[in-house]
């Protein structure tokens, strides 16, 4: 069932909501029920998207990927609308695969992916009511875990106003052409071949495997220079060459992400040429019980460039 209400906003709540008269404008707001994504919604959400995060690539070929393709199953999100069925803001999630060897058992696990409210809006607090609706769907499915990696700006909403825990910052990595990362921490989320063949398969990004060493590329570019963005390491060597990518490319450097343990064969990257901090968060909906085993557990685990949509 969709939820409406009426907000009013004023200079109080730095919205500057105010028309000529100075009087302050009565805001009707209606949050969607929870939804499972459909071709049908997505132009919608891509047009808010754009009109929050532009950016040069077409947007709808990567969100039919994300949304649609997930062999995990369809995003699942809550929207918000004002009183003309302008879209205000959107809180989405994907399903993600399991914890391997978990030490608690879950319903189901989800990667929080979007969040997004107009610019132009004056309705204060969307983010946390569309992303707190979507919650309560999901708690009541079960107990669900819930990652994130955070950037400067949404990490304090988060952890404040949504309860998620910091776990802490991500490594980022440069290696040279032909230099793999080494790691030791077992992979915190377990992978399967449909996972790996979608993952590998992002519109207008092309990847490679290092068969013999389970690792999964693609390629990006830095002011114009390319990057081998190393997916994952130490996946099974069957599963990752039977995907039927090319070997990567011997001169090109390479860039990880990840998080449990330390990462050999490179150097970090400094904080001065890093886009932003990217912050690992989690929350489990349901019993709380199951926060402090979960949290020690991820604490030990490797979560990298695979688990979260970046690249």
């Amino acid at each position: 069932m969709d939820s409406t209400w009426w907000t009013t906003c004023c200079g109080v709540c730095g919205s500057g909501a105010y028309d000529t008269t100075g009087t302050r404008w009565r805001v009707s707001v209606t949050l969607s029920s929870p939804l499972a994504a459909t071709p049908e919604a997505l132009p919608d959400i891509a047009l808010l998207l754009d009109r929050v995060f532009p950016q040069e690539r077409p947007r709808m070929p990567d969100l039919e990927w994300q949304y649609l393709r997930n062999p995990a199953g369809p995003a699942r999100y809550v929207n918000a609308y004002d009183e003309t069925g302008h879209l205000l803001a959107h809180y989405a999630v994907l399903p993600t695969p399991p914890l391997s060897d978990p030490p608690v058992e879950f319903s189901a696990t989800y990667f929080s992916l979007n969040t997004a409210v107009d610019p132009t809006t004056r309705v204060p607090g969307l983010m946390v009511a569309t992303a707190r609706a979507l919650f309560r769907q999901l708690q009541s499915e079960g107990p669900v875990l819930v990652l994130g990696v955070a950037n400067e700006n949404s990490f304090q909403g988060f952890v404040r106003m949504l309860g998620f825990r910091s776990l802490g910052r991500l490594t980022l990595t440069a290696h040279p052409p032909g230099v793999l990362p080494r790691v030791t921490a077992p992979r915190a989320l377990t992978f399967a071949s449909a996972n790996l063949a979608w993952r590998s398969s992002r519109p207008g990004v092309s990847a490679s495997v290092a068969a013999e060493s389970g690792a999964l590329t693609v390629r990006l570019h830095y002011r114009g220079l390319p990057l081998d963005a190393v997916l994952s390491l130490d996946l099974s060597r069957e599963v990752v060459g039977g995907l039927g990518l090319p070997r990567p490319a011997w001169w090109v450097p390479r860039l990880y992400a990840s998080f449990g343990g330390p990462v050999g064969q490179g150097i970090a990257v400094p904080d001065r040429v890093r886009p932003s901090p990217l912050e690992y968060i989690v929350r489990v909906l349901g019993d709380p019980g199951l926060m402090e085993p979960t949290a020690r557990f991820l604490l030990a685990r490797r979560f990298e460039f695979l688990d979260f949509d970046v690249v």
